[in-house]
């Protein structure tokens, strides 16, 4: 059963995938399903982020600090990412 991811839900990287950096996008295989997945922009770099385990509150922090955009809007953007990430088999919870 899935839950709701909250600031305090730690996720990172599958590592069953392949993912390599095309001129500043992202580029994903899943060795499981075969399919192939990009992430450009901001997606790229809370890509980069999960290399290490990091919760939803961290990545929140670290995403405003970097760009202009306040920390509620960032946050329901950062869920929605890694909500599509953990469907897709992308991230798993740490």
């Amino acid at each position: 059963m899935s839950t709701a991811l909250t600031p305090e839900t730690a996720v990172t990287r599958n590592p069953k995938l392949i993912a390599a950096d095309m001129d500043g996008d992202t580029v994903m295989m899943s060795i499981e399903s075969g399919e192939y997945f990009g992430l450009g922009g901001v997606g790229s770099r809370v890509w980069e982020l999960l290399e290490k385990p990091h919760t939803v509150g961290q990545l929140t922090q670290a995403i405003c600090a970097e760009y202009e955009v306040d920390a509620a809007t960032c946050q329901a953007d950062i869920i929605r990412f890694l909500d599509e990430l953990l469907a897709n088999g992308l991230a798993v919870r740490a």
